[in-house]
């Protein structure tokens, strides 16, 4: 039964999506990404026969890029002969199978889903970004590989709109909204004012993760659809718990809170908490591994659970 591998956020690239990178490939992800299919290619799952790679445009809707994952799966069963695939997503493809899976659209063709650090409940360095811009220094002193990407492409985005960086994410990177914490991660804003520290309940926040409200709301879904779910989440590395705020200064900038410090814990892989990832009904396990290390590192349950 073939493979078909969904790569997270900034692990698809193409013309479509930055003019000049060329067909689909995993961009500056590789070297993340590239391992990880040569430990599957060592499985005997070769690339095109066995393994297909479900890359997609990233920057839209969850909703609207389980499209690309759809024709990806089409084109496995139509090479292999299989009417059923194996599902390995990590972060964000995670949240684009269960899109797939938990849809109206869905064809009955995946036997299981493997899901690796993938926030099912959000997190919370994605509101830095959506509702501020950016994610301030107090917040990460030191950027890991995934925030330096997100730095990078932030840039290339806000030289379509100068010195309006908000309106630019907002307007071309619409799929952020869909990473920020859902009702399922709990409230993650600890709001100070007036000396004291509250945090913010979710139902009152102006930034809601509607997309990931619904899918956790039907997450039933999956199961009754006779899908098992293998969870696994990175441990051990400092990582946004909660976000310290002071009221904001503007009406269209850091709309909940403007964000000034936060709270971390070592129970994540350094982007998504653990509780996020077992937000979703499944078989659980954790590993000692930042976000892509994860990859590698969960290479002994991927082979249990493909055997």
């Amino acid at each position: 039964m073939p493979i078909v591998f969904v790569p997270g956020l900034f692990g698809s690239m193409s013309d479509q999506i930055v003019p000049g990178t060329g067909d689909w490939n995993f961009g500056l992800a590789k070297t993340a990404y590239e391992p990880m299919m040569q430990l599957l290619e060592s499985m005997d799952y070769r690339m095109g026969k066995e393994l297909f790679v479900a890359f997609y445009d990233w920057r839209q809707p969850i909703a609207y890029t389980a499209e690309y994952l759809m024709q990806t799966i089409a084109w496995a069963k139509q090479e292999t002969g299989f009417d059923m695939v194996h599902l390995i997503c990590h972060s964000m493809g995670g949240l684009v199978g269960r899109a797939y899976v938990q849809s109206d659209a869905y064809q009955n063709d995946v036997a299981q889903m493997i899901i690796l650090a993938t926030p099912n409940a959000g997190s919370p360095v994605s509101y830095c970004y959506w509702a501020g811009g950016k994610l301030p220094q107090s917040v990460a002193p030191t950027k890991n590989v995934v925030e330096l990407y997100m730095t990078v492409y932030l840039a290339y985005l806000e030289r379509g709109l100068p010195r309006n960086r908000i309106e630019a994410i907002h307007r071309n990177f619409p799929s952020l909204l869909d990473l920020v914490p859902a009702r399922a991660y709990g409230d993650y804003l600890l709001e100070r004012r007036d000396g004291i520290e509250m945090f913010v309940p979710y139902d009152s926040l102006l930034v809601k993760n509607r997309v990931l409200d619904e899918l956790n709301e039907q997450m039933h879904i999956i199961p009754a659809r006779g899908i098992p779910v293998t969870l696994v989440a990175g441990i051990g590395q400092n990582t946004v718990q909660y976000l310290k705020t002071v009221p904001p200064l503007s009406p269209v900038k850091w709309v909940d809170g403007r964000v000034v410090g936060a709270i971390h814990s070592d129970m994540g892989d350094g982007n998504v908490m653990m509780d996020s990832v077992f937000a979703l009904q499944g078989e659980k396990y954790v590993v000692e591994a930042n976000h892509l290390d994860i990859l590698t590192k969960s290479e002994a349950i991927i082979k249990y659970k493909l055997q």
